[in-house]
């Protein structure tokens, strides 16, 4: 049985509309962690990081992965099987990102009647 979390989530991203919120959305649902800094030297580090990346940190020979968010005061630190979820959620957002474009697109063009709607605004006098 798949879990039911991913999907909400996946779900709650289409309706919001902010692209970092979104990363969070789906890197927490990947299993990604979330660490807030509590002391000003852990809050400068933070603040230092790139933001709104993700970034992997190697140390004795493993591999984390850390997106760093200094203005909710959070760092989200995942493992590689978690960051492989992630990908794979990002991808079923941006498909289903293109599927809504293209149904947006498809509505806007069934109001004008088609191509041919404008009444031959496309035909030889217009050139």
């Amino acid at each position: 049985m798949k879990p039911i979390l991913p999907s909400l989530a996946i779900a709650a991203l289409l309706l919001a509309g902010c692209a970092s919120q979104s990363k969070e959305t789906l890197l927490s649902a990947a299993g990604f962690r979330t660490v807030v800094p509590t002391t000003p030297a852990q809050i400068a580090q933070l603040k230092s990081m790139p933001q709104y990346k993700i970034i992997p940190v190697s140390k004795n020979g493993k591999t984390v992965f850390m997106y760093a968010d200094a203005a909710r005061n959070s760092l989200l630190v995942g493992t590689q099987k978690q960051y492989q979820q992630f990908q794979q959620y990002n991808l079923q957002y941006k498909i289903q990102q293109s599927k809504e474009d293209a149904a947006a697109l498809n509505a806007d063009a069934a109001e004008w009647g088609g191509w041919g709607g404008m009444d031959g605004f496309w035909g030889p006098g217009f050139y």
